[in-house]
This record gives structure tokens, sequence and C-alpha cells, in this order.
């Protein structure tokens, strides 16, 4: 199976994902991007951080190269084919 990293941003600094998981696809992890996306989104809703534009999840596969990213918005983009 294989395995994907989701990292993400704030925008001016990377947070890496060292373990990633693994999926039967790309269309499981893009899934699967979403729910984190918007899990942290529900996680950020303090006072202090307002402005979420600024924020994307990108996802490696497991050969390093960007799949696609998903801004906090939840429109994904396709980085690579």
């Amino acid at each position: 199976m294989p395995r994907y990293y989701f990292n993400f941003s704030d925008g001016s600094r990377w947070f890496t994902d060292d373990a990633g998981e693994e999926f039967g696809g790309l269309a499981d992890a893009r899934r699967h991007a979403i729910r984190q996306v918007r899990d942290l989104k529900a996680a950020m809703c303090a006072p202090g951080i307002q402005d979420l534009s600024g924020w994307t999840m990108r996802v490696i596969d497991g050969d390093g190269r960007a799949v696609f990213e998903v801004g906090f918005d939840l429109k994904p983009d396709r980085v690579a084919e």
C-alpha cells in the first residue's frame, strides 16, 4: 500500500509528518487530507487565529513527490501527475 505524508504550513513555516499513513490510493489520501484540514480548522477556532488563508496541507507520496495540496479553504490543487 502506498504511504502518504501530510505536511501543513501556516504560510511561513512547515510542520512535517514524519510517520505518514498508508492508503489504498490517491483518492483515499485526499479524503484523509480533507478530514485533517477540517479537524485542524476546528482546533484553531481560537480568537488569536482569524485568518487561515495562508494555511495549506501538502501531501507527499512515498517517493518524496508532492502529489497535491489542499488549502484551508478546502479547495484541492493538484501539484503533480
